[in-house]
């Protein structure tokens, strides 16, 4: 008896056929409507030249030129291997004992697919956990002991989308004030060092706020906001942003600079967002959160989160911390704007605040390859002071290579990218070049560089092959 089977065998009277599939045809994008969709981009996109050369983010930009360059690196011979030290995004894993959390709450919480909304996980969910931000309140006082009798699940907001995501939508949403604001109050003007993390100022994002932006100084190897500040604010209501622990020039805050910053913004009635994303990677012995600085409620919003101390860039889980005022309304539009992350992902997020001394293990791997990669780039020509929290090393760029003189930072960049095989970010500050190094890197097993102090070494090679002019 045949085994074929047919339709007559499931009940139909036709026999199953097999059909040849048709092969697939890419219709290419009908260019009169390219026109159509240009003319009808927000201002704040860019408009009609959205795409243009240096209009989109630099890191994607940088991360497509790496996957091209990528294709050129031959099996066996290290001197062809593309170098990454470009994105500040930790190469180790989460611990696995977070990822566990997670996937325990997802096999023994039947609500583990659905909404989280603002509330994050619930205790009674399959782990040991308790509610989302009561684990964040506990970790918090662990943390900075100052805030033990201060803190409760009112000061705290879980962020879905981390820092990156509170800059881009929900501090905007809240507290910047367009031009023309129908109840008369003052536009809001921001206040950004630069250099800096860009997302806040962004047009896309800013909400109509006037930027102004504030060169950071370097003395005697440390750098530094200028202070006294002396803005023009009378007609402006002010919010500083300070990514503290800075990136990219690693800059920390002792209590007499967070002092004298809470005193200028009490004064002024500035709201200061404190972007803390480093603060467990801090190498200097008197570097500080704002959170142990009394009175820091009075004008803070300050921002946390697990991924670069718990090597987690990806799970994309943060908190915000801030009187509960200005936590009420962080809510109100993160619950226009959200509907709450994958409570696995929250689990996993919260494991993490249990376990501080993975943030410790995190800083002294990091600092070990900083001390590697800073002994190279002083035998390399370059100044390079030791950075005093962070994941990069920002020095000065060379100005020529080999009597070549360089017509741009840019020009600077794609030679270190395209000719030495080493991938930086640049960066101008005023008439000053700067390029940055993250010691955030991945071997190349396939060139015969197995581990990250190897990457290392070859740099060091390959820029001790060339005659640096500063």
């Amino acid at each position: 008896m045949s085994n074929t089977n047919t339709l007559v065998s499931r009940g139909f009277q036709v026999p199953l056929t097999e059909v040849e599939p048709a092969p697939r045809v890419i219709t290419p994008p009908d260019p009169s409507l390219d026109g159509f969709w240009r003319c009808r981009v927000a201002d704040r996109c860019g408009g009609a030249g959205f795409d243009e050369p240096g209009s989109g983010y630099s890191f994607s930009a940088v991360l497509a030129e790496e996957r091209e360059l990528e294709q050129l690196n031959q099996p066996g011979d290290p001197s062809s291997a593309l170098l990454k030290l470009s994105i500040a995004d930790p190469t180790d894993k989460m611990s696995y004992e977070a990822f566990a959390t997670g996937i325990k709450l997802f096999h023994e919480c039947p609500d583990a697919s659905r909404y989280t909304d603002l509330a994050g996980v619930r205790a009674g969910n399959g782990t040991d956990l308790g509610d989302t931000h009561e684990e964040i309140v506990k970790y918090l006082i662990g943390r900075f002991p100052q805030l033990a009798d201060q803190l409760t699940v009112d000061w705290v907001q879980y962020s879905p989308g981390a820092i990156k995501r509170a800059l881009a939508e929900y501090i905007p949403a809240a507290f910047f004030i367009n031009e023309g604001s129908p109840t008369s109050r003052r536009q809001t003007q921001l206040l950004y060092p630069k250099p800096g993390y860009g997302v806040i100022k962004d047009a896309i994002n800013r909400r109509g706020a006037i930027v102004t932006e504030i060169p950071l100084e370097n003395h005697n190897d440390r750098w530094q906001m200028p202070f006294p500040w002396d803005f023009q604010l009378a007609d402006y209501s002010p919010v500083l942003y300070l990514n503290v622990p800075h990136n990219p020039t690693g800059m920390t805050y002792d209590v007499n600079r967070w002092m004298a910053t809470l005193c200028w913004a009490r004064d002024v009635g500035a709201i200061v967002v404190v972007d803390e994303a480093y603060i467990d990677l801090c190498y200097r012995h008197d570097a500080c959160s704002v959170l142990t600085i009394p009175g820091w409620e009075a004008n803070c919003i300050v921002l946390q989160s697990v991924s670069k101390g718990w090597d987690a860039t990806g799970l994309r889980f943060g908190w915000i911390v801030a009187h509960p005022t200005a936590i009420k309304v962080l809510r109100k539009v993160m619950d226009l704007k959200d509907s709450g992350m994958f409570a696995p992902s929250i689990a996993a997020g919260l494991e993490c605040l249990r376990n501080p001394v993975w943030t410790t293990r995190a800083k002294q791997r990091y600092e070990q390859l900083h001390r590697l990669l800073n002994a190279g780039l002083r035998e390399a020509g370059f100044n390079a002071p030791m950075p005093e929290a962070g994941l990069c090393q920002f020095t000065p760029a060379p100005v020529a290579v080999d009597g070549h003189r360089f017509g741009s930072i840019i020009e600077c960049a794609k030679w270190f990218r395209q000719t030495l095989r080493v991938s930086l970010m640049d960066y101008e500050l005023g008439r000053h070049w700067y390029l940055r190094w993250a010691v955030t890197i991945k071997p190349v097993p396939e060139c015969d560089l197995p581990t990250r102090e190897s990457v290392i070494a070859e740099v060091c090679r390959r820029l001790g092959e060339h005659r640096l002019s500063f």
